[in-house]
């Protein structure tokens, strides 16, 4: 696929900045930027996914963590009141 991009004037300066120092071109880095960028994204499932394998290898009952939650989520409720003038 081939695309034009115009970068703003602040981005294309550190662009070539960076650029000259290292032995890559244009594409090279805006094609490694993109890798970067998409091996990033991942679905909810897979960013709770170590959480999810720690409470199955625990064996914590279904009601033990709600209590967890709830107590974490009125914590933050009150840490957040006490903050109000």
């Amino acid at each position: 696929m081939s695309v034009t991009i115009e970068f703003p004037p602040d981005i294309e300066a550190t662009l070539r900045e960076r650029l000259a120092r290292g032995p890559q071109n244009v594409t090279a880095f805006v094609v490694e930027a993109v890798r970067e960028k998409l091996s990033r994204s991942q679905t909810l499932d897979e960013i709770c996914a170590p959480f999810a394998q720690s409470v199955a290898t625990a064996s914590v009952a279904d009601d033990e963590l709600d209590q967890l939650f709830e107590e974490a989520r009125e914590n933050v409720w009150q840490a957040k009141l006490s903050l109000r003038p």
